[in-house]
């Protein structure tokens, strides 16, 4: 039965999408934020749920996350690694990709979900078994025919790969792990033209984190629950 998810990010976003969504179906929630000051409604949150437990966690840093992990509440049935940024959309001549913006995305967006599954492996429950869901992108599929974003693409191209490798090692254990393209998300980063909402995203992410089986470990899903190419 599954009672308590972990998202990271989940200040804003699909992450707070995911977080109100979980609560509303009395799920605990165990949400993290790296900087209080940008996430006055999940504050605002925590104090209404009791069932919601918030923590400060930056997944560039595994000291961060086994502090983190040493203030959850109960183990952990969904991890969700949602934290992500982008550097910018431009090609490969864009300002925007100067090697501090390169590193900060491939600091979060790759060793991010590394780091955070590492080094919370202790906290999944996996006596009655625990699902990993990491938050990449479509546009890190390799099917791809763009020449922008080259770094973030990169990033979800990565991110897919180290869900694959993480899904060989756990594949005996009980543990799920896979991968989400959101959607094309009304979002900051996805912008205000984008195809859906933060909830309808949640919506079908959750529902399909829920129902993981054994047999879709190390698969690339969409927000809808159909398989995309990685």
């Amino acid at each position: 039965m599954i009672e308590t998810i972990f998202i990271t990010g989940a200040n804003r976003g699909i992450g707070l999408a995911l977080t109100k969504l979980a609560l509303s179906q009395k799920l605990k929630v165990e949400a993290s934020y790296r900087n209080l000051d940008n996430s006055i409604e999940l504050k605002k949150l925590s104090d209404e749920y009791p069932n919601l437990n918030i923590i400060e966690m930056d997944v560039r840093s595994s000291k961060s996350i086994l502090k983190a992990s040493r203030k959850l509440k109960n183990p952990i049935d969904i991890l969700v690694c949602n934290a992500g940024i982008n550097n910018g959309k431009g090609d490969i001549f864009s300002k925007e990709h100067n090697e501090k913006n390169i590193l900060d995305v491939m600091m979060v967006n790759v060793a991010g979900p590394f780091l955070t599954i590492r080094n919370l492996y202790d906290n999944l429950n996996q006596t009655d078994g625990s699902k990993v869901a990491i938050i990449s992108s479509l546009m890190g599929s390799q099917t791809h025919i763009s020449s922008n974003a080259a770094i973030y693409r990169a990033s979800k191209a990565a991110a897919n790969n180290l869900m694959r490798t993480i899904s060989n090692q756990f594949f005996n254990e009980n543990i799920v792990v896979s991968s989400y393209h959101p959607g094309w998300v009304r979002t900051d980063m996805g912008g205000k033209l984008a195809d859906i909402s933060p909830e309808e995203s949640a919506k079908g992410l959750l529902h399909h984190f829920c129902n993981l089986k054994k047999d879709d470990t190390g698969k690339f899903f969409n927000y809808d629950g159909s398989i995309l190419p990685l």
